[in-house]
């Protein structure tokens, strides 16, 4: 059955309608009167004529767009720069030469430190200016600069050649008395020739040497005029130091005071003396912070030739950036290090344990000293410091039972330290101020953890029955409520950690006692057996002798409450304690805590 059509209409037939179309056309256009008649149907339109149209077409289009983008390239007025030719070579005031900025890669052959978040190449270069045997910098737009010597500060091939920068820079101008050279004689009327590098002869290349070879030159590159010229202003007002930016142009430097040398002077050697012991300030965001630190250094630095300061930046806080650099320009600061992780931290501790490897890398590395003090931006110093690290230092170098000396003391609050002039040796690594060894980061180096640093080097495998030094009366103080851990023990114990507040001459003290670990147990022992010994029950009764406390392990922290101790442990060592022992004042008497030894004859 055929299908229905569901009350469609049925479609009529074309050759109907085109028929009826066709006589209603003929009847309009009847008679000559009206209008004269046109053919019935055009002539055909050949291939090859719609080509040639449509090219006259494409062709007038295409003129027109070649003029419109000769128009706009006129006035770009482009110049021609070859990659490989310095851009600009500025000469920078009081007496410091300038540098060289090319395209491309050198950093493999430039030994230095490694600088992270550098915004620019001007800034990478000051960063060279401010070392004294820098000769070499290389930067990358990824904020990542290197900064050091090179044999040859020249072009070596890399595949992401246009992401990179170098140059030469000449080291600081120095009198000759510094270098241990005599004067040059000049004749008298003889005018005065500041002192230049030939674009062919970096400063890395003695004299009566041939220069390596030139780099190959790469093909032109089309930077607009407004670029070059933003370029230059970038380098000179980033790379000059605030204080010689302002001078008048022509006008003489004012000399430095005897024992003081400027800003852009005060650098460090590329092999420091063995005897210099660098503090690193390790320090992120808290700018109000690191003021207050850094002041306290200052104030009580006896010498800024052996004990430079050298600041550790986490990130590029600018408040925290512009205060580093007024204090590298004015000569106080001998580096500032910036740190940028290359892979993502999730946590500030993970951040933080990445920042110190990094930094110390830098310092024992790179820069080659043989010792450190460690300090963070929420910790003031005490007036005799620096004595006490001075007095200390050799015994960390001579006894290899000793991993670090600290100047912080755990159970340091009031009413538990009182001797100004006691010294112990502690299982426990307190941290908050300590020195180290290279050797020990040479150690400890390749068994770095990603987080907690700081208990890392309380576990028995790294700490192998060593101790540290550290004072009953600490030497440092912590005003860091806010930080990373979050103000953990702050108001319950940190903050009430009295710091000396006199000057004391250390090289008067007898260190004797802790010297090495069989001196430190036979002092112990002593003054364990010569103290009184008393139940825990009579802790508050008040005796002009030493006394001794006897407990068991299970009552730790309910004994540690009693006397205002820090009740917990790390790795099974208490805070402040040799061999189970806690020594700390009570009622300003020598007072111990002892769990067995010396009383009870056991294995160390």
């Amino acid at each position: 059955m055929p299908a229905r059509p569901h009350g469609k209409k049925k479609p009529e037939k074309i050759s109907t309608k085109l028929s009826k179309k066709k006589d209603s056309v003929a009847d309009e256009d009847t008679g000559a009167d009206k209008k004269k008649s046109l053919p019935a149907r055009l002539p055909p339109v050949g291939r090859m004529q719609l080509l040639v149209a449509s090219a006259v077409t494409a062709g007038a289009a295409g003129a027109f767009m070649l003029w419109s983008w000769a128009s706009r390239t006129e006035q770009r007025q482009p110049v021609q720069i070859a990659r490989h030719e310095v851009l600009v070579a500025p000469i920078l005031p009081a007496s410091l030469p300038g540098c060289t900025l090319e395209r491309g890669y050198a950093n493999r052959d430039i030994v230095g430190p490694e600088h992270f978040g550098v915004s620019s190449p001007a800034e990478c270069m000051r960063d060279c200016q401010q070392q004294r045997f820098c000769n070499c910098w290389s930067w990358k737009d990824d904020g990542f600069c290197r900064t050091g010597r090179s044999p040859h500060c020249t072009y070596v091939a890399s595949e992401d050649d246009d992401r990179w920068m170098y140059g030469s820079c000449s080291p600081p101008t120095l009198p000759p008395a510094l270098l241990g050279q005599p004067a040059p004689s000049v004749a008298p009327g003889a005018p005065s020739v500041p002192p230049s590098v030939p674009p062919s002869m970096p400063p890395s290349v003695p004299s009566g040497e041939s220069p390596a070879p030139s780099a190959p030159k790469l093909p032109l590159v089309e930077v607009p005029k407004a670029s070059v010229a933003g370029l230059v202003d970038l380098l000179v007002t980033t790379a000059l130091p605030a204080t010689a930016a302002k001078e008048p142009a022509g006008a003489a430097a004012k000399e430095p005071a005897a024992g003081e040398q400027r800003g852009a002077e005060r650098v460090l050697n590329s092999t420091p003396s063995p005897e210099a012991i660098p503090v690193l300030m390790i320090t992120h965001k808290r700018a109000a912070y690191l003021q207050r630190a850094l002041a306290s250094l200052f104030r009580y630095r006896p010498s800024q030739e052996q004990y430079p300061i050298i600041a550790s930046q986490d990130g590029d806080d600018a408040s925290v950036r512009s205060l580093l650099q007024k204090y590298l320009t004015s000569g106080e600061l001998a580096r500032h290090l910036r740190f940028s992780p290359k892979k993502f931290l999730p946590s500030g501790y993970e951040r933080l344990c990445s920042h110190y490897a990094w930094a110390f890398s830098q310092l024992f590395d790179v820069l080659g000293f043989e010792q450190a003090i460690v300090l963070e931006e929420d910790l003031e110093i005490s007036p005799d410091f620096f004595s006490y690290f001075q007095a200390t230092w050799p015994l960390l170098r001579a006894d290899p039972e000793l991993f670090c000396i600290s100047a912080w003391n755990d159970n340091g609050k009031a009413e538990i330290a009182s001797n100004a002039t006691a010294v112990y040796r502690s299982d426990f690594f307190p941290g908050l101020g300590w020195m180290l060894l290279r050797s020990f980061w040479m150690e400890v180096k390749g068994l770095w953890p990603t987080q907690y640093w700081d208990d890392f080097l309380r576990r028995p495998e790294i700490r192998r029955k060593r101790q540290c030094l550290r004072p009953e009366l600490s030497r440092t103080h912590t005003f860091g409520e806010q930080g990373v851990s979050k103000g953990q023990f702050y108001k319950t114990h940190l903050a009430g950690n009295l710091l000396n507040s006199k000057q004391l001459d250390w090289s008067a003290v007898s260190l004797a006692h802790v010297a090495t670990r069989a001196n430190f147990e036979a002092y112990l022992t002593q003054q364990v057996k010569s103290a009184k010994l008393l139940p825990l029950e009579d802790s508050g009764k008040l005796l002009d002798a030493a006394v001794a406390f006897r407990y068991d392990d299970k009552q730790w922290k309910s004994v540690a409450q009693r006397f205002g101790l820090m009740e917990d442990e790390k790795a099974g060592v208490r805070r402040g304690s040799f061999r189970g022992v806690v020594p700390f004042s009570w009622h300003r008497r020598p007072a111990f805590l002892v769990e067995s030894w010396p009383l009870v004859r056991s294995e160390p």
